[in-house]
């Protein structure tokens, strides 16, 4: 498990460290070797630029820059808070560093190729202006390569929304536990590799604000079949199609659902759209909705497990009708699409989620259901689980999931690729097939966002929804073996 800790947590656990007997200099000093450590991996000696600010990121900063020079490398510190007039541990590592530094104004004159990024931390949260935004337009001007000390400056700790302007990093090295924003907001494109470097903080479990998602979390629940079992031992999925031109969306979900290990996959429509489906799936069984209990009737069935409702449904009457009949029904169920826009408009609707049921809007489908709502993703996710009682899976570059008593988690294992119609569909019937295997909503939500993600990584940038369920299983596979790769974490130095 990778926690997630705000930086205000993390100044809490800063000090509950210094006050049980570690100086804060030798936290200081520890910080700055690991960032020097990192840039000395990744590049020969050569001149560095080393921007500093007024706080600890700037301590560390120099800290860097001392290292660096005592081995060899022309460095250059460019500040505009001059030695003097730091304070605590950042005074005694400029004081230690003994180097002349010039000015953030001085510095625009002088490109450089490689930079060390050590202005503010993550507790920044107000836009950077004057000097230190005009150095961050030259820098980028330059084209260098740009290592991070916590954050790239700028970049919010907590949100991962920007202010003002921000560096893109190649490298970020973060000390002790990774922070929400190195992955929501514009984290993932902001920080280039992310290092984690054991700086012997004192972290305990409930510091974390969340929790990267990864295998380890889940792995325990992800459903493999026994040698002797039945197509209905390994749990039945009913997806319910719409319309009779929009029934592409809910073959996807289908086919998503049997590759996540269902087995057995019911595909329900109305008689105008059977003859599409029937001359489409193969491996679904399909089932002719003609009267009006024939739903309610399925989902008495106990080979249904669960229930995948949303892609392709439509918006029509006949759709409303199914959506209220499955929520009525209190199976286990995951809503997308137009699922969610139907209970984004129907309170009734609304009122009969509850913890067996998954949500898996995008941002839009989000705000119809919550018009109003401001704010960072993960505290919005959060919000919007406890009050609908439901596990809650926002979608987007990293997906957050949250659910009501369990600490949200983020989901930072994905590509762009997966950015193409259809791709939620997939995700839709992946956590469907997991669930009807048994596994727990929440975890299900989790794992069905990272084997999506996996599929996506695997895949070329050609990809389409239609070549995604067959990834699944690989995924699965890659589950099972899967090692902590978006956060490299270094020892003490």
């Amino acid at each position: 498990m990778i926690p997630l800790v705000s930086p205000d947590q993390m100044q809490n656990v800063d000090q509950r460290t210094i006050a049980a007997g570690t100086d804060g200099f030798v936290l200081m000093r520890r910080a700055g070797a690991a960032i020097a450590a990192v840039l000395r991996g990744r590049w020969s000696a050569r001149p560095v630029l080393v921007l500093t600010g007024p706080g600890q990121n700037g301590g560390d900063g120099w800290i860097v820059a001392d290292l660096l020079a005592r081995a060899g490398w022309p460095v250059t510190v460019a500040t505009n808070w001059a030695p003097s007039t730091l304070k605590g541990d950042a005074h005694r590592a400029a004081a230690r560093a003994g180097l002349s530094p010039i000015s953030l104004t001085e510095a625009l004159s002088r490109p450089h190729t490689l930079v060390v990024d050590a202005l503010f931390g993550a507790g920044l949260s107000r836009p950077i202006k004057g000097p230190p935004a005009a150095i961050i337009n030259a820098v980028k001007e330059w084209g260098a390569a740009v290592i991070a000390a916590d954050l790239p400056s700028g970049l919010d700790g907590r949100t991962g929304q920007i202010h003002g302007d921000a560096l893109t990093a190649s490298a970020t090295v973060t000390f002790g536990a990774a922070k929400p924003g190195h992955f929501i907001g514009e984290g993932l494109s902001l920080c280039g590799d992310l290092h984690i470097a054991d700086i012997g903080l004192d972290l305990r479990s409930d510091d974390a604000a969340a929790i990267l998602n990864h295998p380890e979390a889940w792995r325990q629940d992800l459903p493999w079949p026994p040698r002797a079992a039945h197509k209905y031992d390994r749990g039945g999925v009913l997806v319910l199609a719409g319309p009779r031109h929009q029934t592409g969306a809910a073959r996807l979900c289908a086919e998503a659902a049997a590759r996540a290990g269902a087995g057995a996959v019911t595909l329900a429509c109305r008689p105008s759209a059977a003859d599409i489906i029937a001359g489409h799936e193969t491996a679904a069984l399909l089932a002719i909705l003609r009267e009006d209990d024939d739903l309610a009737a399925l989902c008495r069935s106990k080979r249904v497990k669960a229930v995948a409702i949303g892609p392709g449904l439509g918006m029509d009457e006949a759709a409303r009708s199914a959506l209220r009949t499955i929520l009525t029904a209190q199976i286990p169920a995951v809503l997308d699409a137009d699922a969610l826009t139907l209970i984004a408009r129907d309170r009734s609707l609304r009122e009969r989620l509850g913890c067996h049921h998954v949500l898996t809007p995008h941002e839009g489908e989000f705000s119809r259901l919550f018009p109003d709502w401001e704010g960072d993703a993960l505290s919005r996710c959060a919000k919007a689980a406890d009050e609908l009682g439901t596990t809650l899976l926002l979608k987007g570059a990293a997906t957050v999931i949250a659910t009501p008593g369990a600490r949200p988690v983020i989901n930072a294992h994905a590509s762009p690729v997966l950015a193409t119609a259809g791709s939620g569909d997939v995700l839709t019937g992946i956590i469907a097939g997991l669930i009807a295997q048994d596994m727990p909503p929440h975890n299900a939500a989790c794992a069905g966002a990272w084997l999506h993600g996996e599929g996506g990584l695997a895949a070329d940038p050609g990809l389409t929804a239609e070549d995604l369920p067959a990834e699944v299983g690989a995924a699965m596979a890659a589950a099972s073996q899967a090692r902590p790769q978006r956060a490299r974490r270094l020892g003490q130095r």
